[in-house]
């Protein structure tokens, strides 16, 4: 249990602050993709930063993400950008610089 807290801290730190080596990217994303238990609990983790979002940055990510600003956003944003991570489509360079395939990721293609 002690080693899925820390996965899940690690992996919203990830997320949420962006300071994150190459190396520890790379054991967050083969431990979220073999673990739906560690993967859950860093969506919920990005998301309880996520939501605090100003209305405004929220507004502005649903029109890149192509959703209504009235569904979950931050919820939506967690969701995607996991399981783009987990399935390999977002490597650590899409991550930091925010790529065309990060973004097409988050839009959910």
């Amino acid at each position: 249990m002690r080693l899925l807290s820390i996965v899940a801290l690690a992996s919203a730190s990830l997320f949420i602050t962006g300071c994150v080596t190459e190396t520890s990217y790379n054991r967050a994303q083969e431990i979220v993709r073999g673990s739906p238990a560690a993967k859950r609990d860093g969506v919920n983790k990005c998301y309880a930063g996520a939501r605090r979002a100003s209305p405004a940055r929220k507004a502005e990510m649903a029109k890149i993400m192509n959703v209504s600003p009235r569904r979950d956003v931050a919820r939506i944003y967690c969701q995607r950008a996991f399981n783009g991570i987990a399935s390999g489509r977002i490597t650590y360079s899409d991550f930091r610089t925010k790529s065309p395939r990060f973004i097409r990721v988050i839009q959910g293609r």
